[in-house]
């Protein structure tokens, strides 16, 4: 059920259009999540022991479970398309002027629920959304697939919004929230991208830069990275972190492989494609990774993964399931690190290309060996907390 992919259309210096990358160079981006009352940098945890089981020199795990209290990192992109959508609202009526480090205490300017934003998520960027309307006192409509697991449709509805249910794919979901929200006047506030809807979406992946960027400095300057291991839904984090590491480490950049659950792989299926078009899924997307549950790649991110990706990686649910208690469950004095199905999924990822000999290939191509400094991103804690308990226990 692995499938392993060299990109053929990689690029040693991707050439992007300014309208691709401009909103990835705002220094507003740091300033406002700065000046959230909750914002901590997130751990970046050192996993020496794991990394000596798995053959490698070291394995660093980006932890999001502990992004804002959210127990994700999606808020990151939801806050800052909230900051770019109402400034240039109420700066376009002269009525508004608010500095990046300062808007979210500045919020006696908007009137209440004035606005209403909308999005469709499998969760994580639902409940980011929601989040941020509540702290402006803003409503908010989050719709969702009829068949998520209830703890994630109570954690937006804890955030004071509607959840509007959806009896069909993530995609399916996506296209019913953008009908009802042209019908209702409300605000949609989407991290996945169509014809006529660009713009916010690149907003909300401008927005991921402050977790590379906390990263980076983590890490510091002495210390480089081989392989960048990253979750691609629909895509949005993944063009992130391809311009990240294309236009900041230049020739020092590591290696970038995008993991995608086998059962909604629409990133494999569009780069192994006639040209490498984007492509959409036949039928539904079932994998238990549900932030990873998409059927067709975001087109805004979709010019940063073609050309600035290497590597391209598909893996079962039971990989995930096994990596959530290698996380759990760690060795020796490696700390522990709480992961949901669709966080592990690039620890499964690692583990697959090491220690599975139909792999081989692949880990040859990747070039992974005891030396190699592997990144990767525990995207989510326990969202869904009842199944985490069962992967655990089991």
């Amino acid at each position: 059920m692995c499938r392993f992919l060299k990109n053929p259309y990689r690029e040693e210096n991707p050439k992007w259009t300014p309208e691709v990358t401009a909103p990835f160079e705002s220094r507003e981006i740091t300033d406002l999540h700065r000046s959230l009352d909750v914002y901590r940098p997130t751990p970046l945890v050192s996993l020496p022991e794991l990394a000596r089981q798995l053959g490698v020199g070291k394995i660093f795990v980006k932890d999001e479970s502990k992004r804002f209290g959210l127990k994700a990192f999606k808020a990151l992109g939801g806050t800052y398309a909230v900051y770019r959508f109402l400034s240039r609202y109420y700066k376009e009526r002269g009525k508004f002027v608010s500095l990046a480090r300062n808007f979210y205490r500045n919020t006696g300017a908007i009137e209440p629920g004035k606005f209403t934003f909308c999005t469709a998520t499998d969760g994580n960027h639902g409940r980011g959304v929601a989040w941020t309307a509540r702290l402006l006192r803003q409503r908010a409509v989050i719709f969702m697939p009829a068949n998520t697991v209830a703890s994630r449709v109570e954690n937006i509805e804890m955030e004071g919004a509607r959840v509007v249910k959806i009896d069909g794919t993530y995609d399916e979901t996506v296209a019913a929230m953008a009908e009802q929200a042209g019908a209702n006047g409300w605000q949609i506030i989407s991290d996945m991208s169509w014809a006529g809807y660009e713009e916010i979406p690149r907003w909300i992946m401008a927005g991921y830069t402050t977790l590379f960027e906390e990263i980076d400095k983590s890490l510091g300057p002495k210390e480089n990275l081989d392989l960048a291991v990253i979750p691609a839904g629909c895509g949005a984090l993944a063009g992130t972190a391809a311009w990240h590491y294309n236009r900041t480490l230049g020739t020092s950049r590591p290696g970038l492989l995008a993991v995608e659950p086998a059962d909604a792989d629409c990133i494999m299926a569009s780069i192994a494609s006639k040209n490498g078009s984007i492509c959409s899924l036949r039928g539904g997307q079932h994998s238990i990774m549900a932030g990873l549950n998409c059927g067709t790649p975001s087109p805004v991110a979709w010019p940063l993964i073609k050309s600035g990706f290497d590597f391209f990686l598909t893996i079962p649910d039971r990989a995930a399931v096994a990596a959530m208690r290698t996380y759990g469950r760690p060795l020796g004095e490696d700390e522990a690190i709480i992961s949901g199905e669709s966080g592990a999924a690039g620890l499964a990822a690692l583990t697959t290309l090491m220690t599975s000999e139909s792999m081989l290939a692949a880990r040859e191509r990747v070039g992974l060996n005891s030396e190699s400094s592997v990144l990767l991103l525990n995207t989510e804690g326990d969202t869904d907390p009842e199944h985490y308990a069962r992967a655990m226990a089991s």
